[in-house]
């Protein structure tokens, strides 16, 4: 039974691992290294309160966060977008899927002119007072506009969640300057955690049975 129950555990938490839709708190830890277009793109690194370390993919060229920031976000699901628009800072689930997939392709390579290019195709996505950097291809948005009109119902969207600032908007409705800049992130999908747990819960009792051998 000792070898038993932390394998189970185990498992139990793998399947609750994905973030609720409420506020949580985050701490912003480094942008990391890749650069292009004179800033830092790709996912950049924090800490989700609860959960641990997690990658934070930037959808929001129009505010900035500093390493060691750290602030109170909503967490809302692009998988049936409820709260796009209300929780989000910005009113459009089409371009949130867009950018979820787009953000999913950072670890099909390590080349940082495309990493540059698919960061400034996802933060051309959205429109505020600034203008973002153009990509040097539109290869990337055209790759995740056929993704996401031939998968509409891909449970990718069920795994991805929009991380926004409890501050983003002033009391009068309007844009607060001052607020974190919103993230996505991409949490394991429920199926592959499930086949995690399943072999660890295997692995335990092959290890358990040549024990009692």
């Amino acid at each position: 039974m000792r070898t038993r129950l932390p394998v189970l555990a185990l498992a139990l938490s793998l399947g609750v691992a994905t973030p609720a839709s409420a506020s949580t708190q985050f701490t912003f830890l480094n942008a990391g290294t890749t650069t292009a277009f004179g800033y830092f793109v790709g996912p950049y690194n924090g800490i989700q309160a609860g959960t641990g370390n997690v990658l934070l993919n930037c959808v929001d060229f129009f505010h900035s966060i500093a390493a060691g920031n750290v602030w109170q976000a909503n967490l809302t699901s692009l998988g049936s977008g409820a709260g796009i628009g209300t929780t989000t800072r910005f009113n459009n689930l089409t371009s949130y899927r867009l950018a979820a997939y787009l953000s999913t392709q950072f670890a099909t390579t390590t080349n940082a002119v495309d990493i540059g290019n698919i960061q400034a195709t996802i933060w051309n996505l959205f429109s505020g007072a600034k203008t973002p950097p153009s990509p040097t291809t539109n290869v990337w948005l055209t790759k995740a506009q056929a993704y996401v009109a031939a998968n509409p119902n891909s449970s990718l969207w069920n795994s991805v969640y929009v991380v926004t600032d409890v501050n983003s908007f002033n009391p009068d409705g309007s844009d607060n300057a001052n607020s974190k800049q919103e993230f996505i992130i991409v949490t394991p999908e429920p199926a592959s955690m499930m086949l995690m747990a399943t072999g660890l819960v295997g692995l335990g009792a092959v290890r358990l049975r040549r024990r009692r051998r």
